[in-house]
């Protein structure tokens, strides 16, 4: 995720949203928990009620038991013969499971105890005798009230709980304790097996009448002091208090629920900051488009050309601020309307249409302003797509300016040809007099100067005759004789012409005309210059000692003249433009060969107004190749084209 995408406070609130989401997690697994605990708490409830139950009935009854014998001592006023006693004490014994034994102890002595087998330590023995004890069983006997005390250490061995009774006769009168002995090995295995099926873990400890604990005498102390179930025990002549923890495993999902939880939270923060993310990179997308939208339409209205955008009926939809004063009309009346009439001729809209079906075309015509004054106009043309919807998009030029501009171009240079022409003549035929010698003998050096100079004069004839040629195809004032010229002598005599001026570099002209009497419609001197300018370039390019060949064929209904020369031929990149004007493939001031550029661009509007063409390809070995097609004629006719 980009951070620079999002800002502070959305951080601040993806932070919060997260930090509350993991409050609200621990919120629930805490009630899982707190669930779970509950659950926990049921179970210990109900085990605790059951276990309390089982150790109250378990052990009062060998208490009840001990109650009733006394009862029967003092009915009998305390004087029961050793032979009841071994009747009732076996008869007591048997009906409680956990008695060990019971003793008679009148006046604190034992004297009878049954079952006397592993007891016979314990006859006879005087309880003051027992100093650890004593002080229990004479509170016992203040009290006047049966007390459930232990584990005690028996004298006869082991450990056991005893329920010991004073026995009062009439009230007042003390007569002795009568003590029954629990088997606590037997009451721990059956408490032990109740917590092994109902899963709990129990421990057991006395309190005193003031709220005093002991010390665990079942179990692990340690329960009494976590979130044990604490519950007490009701026994007759003891308070006791149980801990009961479940053991039973409850599924805990609090692992699943912060899982669960967490993975919901990342993928609602994800899926919140990509939204966040979503809809700051919207913003910024819609500031740079409105940006750019300025942007645009400041440059297009800063644009002198007025730019106009249509749907495919050619109804406008906007237009620049430039295109408003440029045809005169009020800013924001265009949107609506259709481009048309901005046309000085609307029904001419297809042939614009045509004339600017390829998106590269520029096609000139008349505008018309609103107050229905007209001026001449380019229009381009093209196709775009905005919304997904194809519009027009239209670029229309005042080309008022650029006419002025041509036309004081074409004049200030037929001025200056027609100025220069005069006194370069006068110059040409001196300097000609002078190197044929019609002056007198020269010297070498005069002589060779004088050539120098009478041959840049004639370079600049040349010069000032191409510019007024092309002053006057420009302004269409130029004018040729077409009539039927027999070609091949004319190809001869420029062969032999250009054969005289190049003697210098060895390169032979060759004529190969095996066609004869073919006549073709053309103006002979236009011809002439055309054949003249193509044999210069061959020979110019061409390295010394190679020919030029200059041949004639026939190309459907056209007579095909051909130059082609041993040159090094016309770059690629460079032919498209060739027969444009002052195109040179080398325009650096260093350039080896010299020119204006103007020649095949003369020559290409001399032919095209003899009806031919004039075309260029590559040799077939190496070299250039211009040719001509002019239209071939049987009988000798002459015209004159304006």
């Amino acid at each position: 995720m980009d951070t620079k995408l999002i800002p502070l406070w959305q951080w601040i609130l993806l932070l919060a949203l997260l930090l509350l989401a993991l409050y609200g997690t621990e919120i629930l697994v805490r009630h899982e928990a707190q669930h779970v605990r509950s659950q926990q708490l049921r179970h210990e409830i109900a085990s605790a009620g059951q276990l309390r139950a089982l150790l109250e009935s378990e052990l009062n009854i060998p208490l009840y038991l001990t109650i009733g014998l006394t009862a029967y001592v003092q009915a009998n006023n305390g004087d029961i013969s050793p032979a009841e006693l071994h009747l009732l004490l076996p008869e007591l014994v048997h009906q409680a499971r956990h008695i060990r034994n019971i003793g008679v102890a009148p006046g604190n002595t034992l004297r009878y105890v049954y079952p006397l087998s592993g007891n016979e330590k314990a006859i006879g023995l005087y309880y003051p005798d027992l100093t650890e004890q004593w002080p229990d069983i004479a509170a016992i006997i203040a009290q006047r009230e049966a007390r459930l005390v232990g584990p005690i250490a028996l004298v006869q061995g082991g450990n056991a709980f005893i329920y010991r009774l004073p026995v009062y006769l009439n009230a007042d009168n003390y007569w002795g304790i009568i003590s029954t002995v629990v088997n606590i090995d037997s009451v721990w295995s059956l408490l032990e097996k109740q917590t092994t099926e109902q899963e709990v873990q129990v421990a057991i400890r006395s309190l005193s009448p003031r709220g005093h604990a002991g010390a665990a005498f079942y179990g692990d102390d340690r329960l009494f002091y976590d979130d044990s179930l604490l519950l007490g025990i009701s026994l007759r002549g003891a308070l006791w208090q149980m801990a009961v923890r479940s053991l039973a495993r409850l599924p805990d999902r609090s692992g699943q629920i912060r899982t669960a939880a967490y993975g919901i939270t990342a993928l609602l923060l994800g899926l919140l900051g990509w939204l966040l993310m979503s809809r700051q990179r919207l913003r910024d997308s819609v500031a740079e488009q409105q940006r750019s939208k300025v942007y645009l339409r400041s440059m297009m209205d800063n644009v002198a050309d007025a730019i106009i955008t249509t749907d495919e009926d050619g109804i406008i939809e906007q237009v620049n601020l430039s295109c408003y004063p440029m045809f005169s009309y009020a800013t924001s009346t265009l949107p609506g309307l259709h481009w048309s009439v901005l046309l000085a001729e609307p029904q001419r809209l297809d042939e614009v249409y045509s004339a600017t079906s390829n998106g590269n075309a520029e096609y000139e015509t008349t505008g018309r302003r609103r107050d229905s004054s007209t001026f001449p106009m380019s229009v381009h043309r093209s196709h775009i797509r905005l919304q997904q919807q194809s519009r027009q998009l239209l670029v229309l030029s005042d080309l008022s300016e650029r006419r002025q501009t041509e036309q004081l171009k074409q004049q200030f240079i037929s001025t200056v040809s027609h100025e220069l022409r005069t006194p370069l003549t006068s110059v040409s035929a001196a300097l000609g007099l002078a190197v044929s010698g019609a002056l007198g003998d020269l010297n070498a050096s005069q002589q060779r100067m004088l050539q120098l100079a009478h041959t840049n004069c004639q370079r600049l004839s040349a010069l000032v005759t191409d510019l007024l040629d092309i002053e006057q195809i420009t302004s269409g004032t130029m004018t040729l004789q077409l009539s039927a010229i027999a070609l091949r002598p004319l190809l001869q005599q420029c062969v032999d012409e250009a054969q005289l001026l190049n003697t210098d570099r060895s390169i032979s002209l060759h004529c190969d005309a095996t066609l004869t009497g073919v006549n073709v419609s053309a103006d002979a001197p236009r011809l002439t210059q055309v054949i003249m300018h193509l044999l210069s370039n061959a020979v110019k390019f061409s390295p010394a000692g190679t020919p030029v060949r200059l041949s004639i064929n026939m190309a459907g209904d056209k007579v095909r003249v051909t130059a082609q020369d041993c040159g090094p031929g016309v770059a690629e990149q460079f032919a498209p433009g060739l027969f444009s004007r002052f195109s040179r493939a080398d325009n650096s001031d260093t350039r080896e060969h010299g020119g204006t550029g103007l020649g095949l661009a003369i020559s290409r509007s001399l032919i095209t107004q003899m009806h031919g063409s004039i075309g260029y390809k590559p040799a077939p070995q190496h070299g250039a190749c211009f040719y001509i097609d002019l239209p071939f004629i049987a009988a000798i006719q002459q015209q004159t084209l304006p």
